[in-house]
């Protein structure tokens, strides 16, 4: 195994070399695609009077759509906080040794690197709410397939690591990109920042359940439930975004600028914020 070390080195310098050179025309392409046309879920806010942490709360979850995609995304983090922590206690059972351990993250990191460099691309390509349902498919094929590996074949997890490149990549690609489209201009910084902690909070939550359920149900039985977990905040996401589009098509022609500007993020936060300052 000890091979795999030179061979890791030789694909991040093929890496390097190769994306590298495309870095330039990507930039200078997405520099010239609109807001509008990268995200077409969201457009800009600005505000001028400085909001307050009720106000930024307001505006994270001021629609459906935006609630609907926090709840996938703390739902997600519960699933990847048990992969993080508890996965190696797994590949041990299975008859894994510390070099397949670590030849693991070697395979998700080298998945990483190339997706997040076409992160401009996959943005453009599939959208924010599109990245995050493909990282909760990516996470739900990765955490049944280790179910299904018998004892001794540990070698197949090896498979199904790159999965968990992209829900990772896609998952902090639309992240980032999702709040800062939704932030008030100035405040991406601090709106970053909450979304974060409740990621956090769904990590806590989702390692202490999942350590429970471990010594408990066992650690197939463990990998199942979260995956019913992150397909349960899927669907929430799914559910909301597609009422959005229903709204959008059953709408006059005449009304469909106007409508679309009411049914965005940002345009009802606007009015999240200046009522929940009032709260506040």
């Amino acid at each position: 195994m000890f091979w795999f070390a030179p061979l890791s080195l030789l694909w991040s310098i093929i890496t390097i070399v190769v994306f590298s050179k495309e870095s330039a025309r990507i930039a200078h392409a997405t520099h010239q695609i609109s807001v509008s046309e990268a995200t077409p879920y969201y457009s800009g806010v600005e505000i001028e009077e400085k909001p307050s942490l009720c106000s930024l709360l307001g505006i994270l979850f001021g629609s459906s759509l935006a609630a609907g995609y926090i709840v996938s995304s703390i739902a997600l983090s519960m699933g990847t906080s048990i992969v993080n922590n508890l996965i190696f206690l797994f590949f041990r059972e299975l008859g894994g040794s510390n070099t397949v351990c670590g030849l693991t993250v070697v395979v998700t990191v080298l998945f990483e690197v190339p997706i997040f460099q076409m992160a401009p691309q996959l943005l453009q390509r599939f959208g924010v709410v599109g990245l995050q349902e493909l990282a909760c498919l990516a996470y739900i094929t990765r955490v049944l397939g280790y179910t299904f590996i018998p004892q001794h074949k540990v070698l197949l997890v090896l498979l199904l690591e790159p999965l968990h490149g992209v829900t990772y990549a896609f998952a902090k690609t639309s992240g980032v990109e999702f709040v800062a489209e939704l932030a008030p201009k100035g405040y991406d910084a601090s709106c970053q920042g909450l979304l974060a902690s409740f990621l956090g909070l769904g990590s806590v939550i989702g390692l202490s359940l999942g350590g429970w359920a471990q010594d408990a149900l066992g650690a197939k039985s463990m990998y199942r439930l979260y995956a019913g977990v992150v397909a349960l905040g899927l669907i929430v996401l799914t559910l909301v975004t597609r009422q959005r589009e229903v709204v959008v098509k059953k709408a006059p022609e005449h009304e469909d600028n106007e409508l679309e500007h009411d049914s965005s993020i940002h345009s009802h936060s606007e009015s999240v914020v200046s009522s929940v300052e009032v709260e506040c």
